[in-house]
């Protein structure tokens, strides 16, 4: 019809306003139109390249099913391994640049803590004591508002510098500098307020051999020197490549319903069944790959230098021979595996059947409603099981987590509550929300998170039969970034294990240093300005006295053997059915010689009427202390 409306001269003239057109005007449209097509195509595919979902509803219906399921993990796979690499390349760069963290414990006190804490130690009626050392225990306790202990610290380089400290009520009872050098072994330590010199402790003598120069341990140096994170997604893809070029016996269900918990999703499903056979070649496959992994052989090989080359390709052909030599049986089918692949093409669950067991993972999203699914069973009955509900408002997760391990006698499961999850720092894992764990036969454990973004909070409320005992709270924080200032050694009071002589406190801390610093501390906490300055002349006394100030370098010990004989000789024996057995005419004539502690009166109600012997009351005082005990 088309041509026809091109030759109909007749109608083209009677459409008023219509120019006819020239073979130069044609040109030109013809040109145009030929741009608009490309730009169409470049269009869809644009679309195709940008939509998870219609990349995956094409490759679905015009791949075969193994394409499919190797562009499927493919894709997964390079997804990963970008994840990995992003990750990983983050850890390097704060490896290199350094961080710094702080973290604290504290404790709120509340009254009713308090009230407790004085039942104990004065009674019911400690209101009512006038005398001055009650009234000072009382007001102690009462002026115990917040304890709290902690640390700052900044790591580069493989050194470390920062302080720790004690606090009541917001002011520092005990503050320390520390530094450490984990290369040389060198160990740092001061407390400004008893001394501004450092004090110098030089491990490395004493250190074991398999501490020092590791390859681990230069690997927690630096990463990057061992493995960069190019190369991390490299293998990633790799060996998830040798497993879509092993696996053929593959079928496709393109729309089948999975039970997650208490929703069903409808996702394709890959099935690939393996043979024992299978199972073989797939090894072989991939013990090829890391035979030929150039990065995974430069890293064990020169880098941490685990093995030779030759040692490395050694190892592999052994396996290698080993594989080619297992006997595979006739037998059908051994295993089924299972991917369960979303709309968009992510692989949401696995299936893992072997016989009569099966292990399957699975996650989903039903509107606002988000279920995982994690289970081991065998013969259709679950064993263990982990159950994830959540409901998403406002980016925020409100649900439960129950850990089950099912008993055919006693099903038991843990569950932990969470309310209003919602994480605010990706990259340091911080999140906000109300936690509750709850154990059978256990009063419900409380636990809040929160998070500015910037730290994590960590808070646990003391609640016990409606009484409130105060709050404990974890705090901690951690950037990119540090300076680590190190102390230098010469100047300070120096310490080694193998010195021919051992260490003066009194050189590195002057008495009167500490008994001022002692005194001090008791004051801050409560104590009278009398019992203050006994108290720290009685505590310097006792640190500084030659007996305190020895250390042991043996220790005695005790020869723990039982003269079996001697058992024999002096009760009647050992019956290996009745255990420890012990003949009454005997011990009745020891008694009589009064070289043993026994006597009428003590319990011998453990004993055995039917062969009329005795076995000891370990309850009783002089029994138990006879034996040893």
């Amino acid at each position: 019809m088309a041509e026809n409306i091109n030759n109909n001269e007749n109608f083209n003239n009677a459409v008023s306003g219509v120019e006819r057109i020239s073979k130069k005007k044609g040109k030109k449209i013809a040109l145009i139109s030929g741009i608009t097509a490309v730009a169409l195509v470049g269009g869809g595919t644009a679309v195709y390249n940008l939509s998870d979902f219609v990349k995956n509803q094409v490759n679905l219906r015009v791949m075969k099913p193994a394409n499919y399921y190797a562009w499927v993990t493919e894709e997964n796979a390079k997804n990963f391994a970008s994840s990995a690499k992003e990750s990983y390349q983050k850890t390097i760069d704060r490896t290199a640049n350094g961080q710094t963290g702080n973290v604290s414990l504290k404790y709120t006190a509340t009254d009713d803590f308090k009230d407790y804490v004085l039942n104990e130690i004065l009674g019911a009626q400690y209101n009512g004591y006038t005398d001055e050392e009650s009234q000072m225990i009382v007001g102690i306790i009462n002026n115990i508002n917040e304890v709290a202990i902690g640390g700052n610290v900044s790591v580069k380089d493989n050194l470390l510098s920062g302080d720790i400290f004690a606090s009541l009520n917001g002011e520092n009872l005990i503050s320390s500098d520390i530094a450490l050098d984990y290369d040389n072994f060198e160990y740092f330590m001061r407390v400004p307020a008893l001394t501004e010199q450092w004090l110098c402790v030089l491990m490395e003598e004493n250190m074991p051999n398999y501490l020092m120069g590791t390859a681990s341990e230069n690997l927690m140096k630096n990463p990057a020197e061992y493995l960069s994170a190019e190369e991390l997604e490299d293998i990633i893809i790799r060996y998830t490549n040798v497993w879509n070029e092993t696996v053929s016996d593959i079928e496709l269900e393109k729309k089948e319903a999975v039970d997650i918990c208490d929703i069903t999703m409808d996702y394709t499903v890959v099935s690939v069944e393996f043979t024992e056979a299978d199972v073989i070649e797939l090894s072989t496959n991939y013990v090829n790959e890391l035979k030929n992994d150039e990065i995974i052989k430069n890293m064990v090989v020169n880098k941490m230098e685990i093995c030779t080359e030759d040692e490395y390709i050694e190892e592999l052909d052994d396996i290698l021979e080993e594989l080619s030599e297992k006997e595979v049986s006739d037998s059908d089918i051994s295993a089924t595996f299972n991917t369960y692949i979303d709309p968009k093409g992510d692989i949401r669950g696995i299936k893992l059947i072997a016989d009569s067991e099966e292990f399957f993972m699975g996650f989903g999203k039903d509107g606002d409603n988000v279920r995982g699914e994690v289970y081991f069973s065998e013969d259709n009955e679950k064993d263990f099981s982990v159950e994830i509900y959540a409901d998403e408002t406002d980016g925020k997760y409100n649900g439960n987590i129950d850990f089950t391990v099912y008993d055919s006698e006693d099903t038991t499961q843990v569950s932990v509550e969470f309310v209003d999850y919602e994480v605010v720092n990706e990259d340091n894992g911080y999140f906000n929300a109300g936690v509750t764990l709850i154990i059978p036969n256990v009063d419900p454990i409380a636990v809040d998170f929160t998070s500015d973004g910037n730290s994590q909070d960590i808070s646990y409320n003391i609640n016990f039969d409606g009484t409130d005992y105060g709050t404990v709270t974890l705090s901690m924080s951690a950037n990119d970034g540090a300076e680590v200032s190190m102390p230098a050694k010469d100047g300070a009071f120096i310490i080694s294990p193998y010195t021919d002589s051992e260490p003066d406190l009194e050189d590195y801390i002057p008495e009167e240093n500490m008994k001022t610093f002692i005194h001090d501390v008791l004051v801050k906490i409560g104590f009278s300005e009398e019992v203050a300055t006994d108290g720290a002349d009685d505590i310097t006394e006792e640190i500084y006295s030659d007996n305190s100030a020895t250390i042991p370098t043996t220790y005695e010990t005790y020869d723990s053997e039982i003269d079996w004989d001697d058992i024999d000789d002096t009760f009647g024996g050992f019956d290996t059915d009745e255990g420890f057995t012990y003949d009454d005419t005997k011990i009745e004539e020891e008694t009589e010689t009064s070289t043993l502690p026994y006597d009428s009166t003590i319990n011998y109600s453990q004993g055995n009427a039917d062969t009329n012997s005795y076995v000891p009351d370990f309850d009783n005082d002089e029994d138990f202390m006879y034996f040893g005990f």
